[in-house]
């Protein structure tokens, strides 16, 4: 029998046996005899682990329980963290938004963790698992973290920070929505439709229904600001849009993925109010018609 080797944790003890569980399974498939047993002290659960085999070394049953051990603490305990940090770090968010920080912090982290990020991250907290149970025979999850994976916190750390601006500028873009709605509803509509042409670079026209470009008093002043090479293209349509209050807008989706952000805030702007076409006179041009 080889060195018996403990596993502690106070939070998540379900996540550890079903981990070790799901390992039993595949290795009495390979002939290896693996058994574990629970105990309990105060709020912590303990699994004494045993190996019984002769074709495994010391070594690789450190190994097996240490990529064990590194998938618990990425894969189980990444939501115990993430909460954590947002807890210590964004206290003055109330609980609607700590919870939406959270969702996105995980979001981030899956993101992130292609195949290469995933790997990586994981060889390194299987390192530093073998390292300690090269000299220790019982390990407690928490500390470990706590003393032993402050680099792989500092990561977390960041995504959470990541996500808190992502949430603070969804906020902001939300307000901004609201805002140019409000706009949009005190106004009358200065014209019945516009069709709205999605050229390439960013460029747009805006067409009556008849096809032809609307040039009136509303527009005057946007001329000028074509010509500005530091034009935010997307911020003038909108602008361009709400000065024209239609009541109907049709959106022609010819470069459809090069606009899809401004699609979007369009749609969200003006609501009922929008259709699209994905094929008419106006989108072909004259020489292919």
């Amino acid at each position: 029998m080889l060195q018996a080797i403990t596993i502690g944790t106070s939070q998540n003890p379900d996540a550890l046996i079903s981990r070790v569980d799901n390992e039993l399974m595949t290795l009495r498939s390979r002939g290896i005899q693996f058994k574990y047993n629970v105990n309990h002290k105060g709020e912590f659960t303990f699994l004494g682990c045993d190996l019984y085999a002769r074709n495994l070394t010391p070594r690789e049953f450190k190994y097996l329980l240490a990529n064990i051990i590194a998938d618990i603490i990425i894969e189980d305990w990444a939501q115990i963290l993430v909460k954590k940090i947002i807890r210590d770090h964004y206290y003055y968010f109330n609980e609607e938004e700590k919870k939406s920080i959270k969702e996105k912090a995980l979001e981030l982290l899956k993101k992130e963790e292609n195949k290469y990020y995933r790997l990586h991250r994981k060889e390194k907290v299987v390192e530093r698992v073998l390292e300690y149970l090269e000299r220790h025979d019982e390990l407690v999850i928490e500390g470990f973290i706590n003393f032993r994976l402050k680099d792989y916190i500092s990561e977390l750390e960041e995504i959470v920070d990541a996500a808190a601006d992502d949430f603070l500028l969804e906020k902001e873009y939300l307000e901004f929505i609201r805002l140019l709605r409000y706009f949009v509803d005190i106004q009358e509509p200065k014209v019945n439709e516009v069709n709205i042409l999605l050229e390439k670079n960013s460029m747009f026209k805006l067409l009556d229904s008849e096809g032809k470009e609307i040039e009136n008093e509303y527009l005057e002043g946007f001329c000028v600001e074509l010509m500005s090479n530091s034009v935010n293209y997307e911020d003038l349509l909108i602008s361009a849009l709400i000065t024209l209050a239609p009541k109907q807008l049709v959106i022609h989706l010819k470069n459809e993925e090069e606009f899809k952000e401004t699609i979007k805030t369009i749609q969200n702007v003006f609501g009922n109010k929008v259709n699209y076409c994905r094929g008419c006179t106006m989108c072909i041009p004259k020489k292919m018609q």
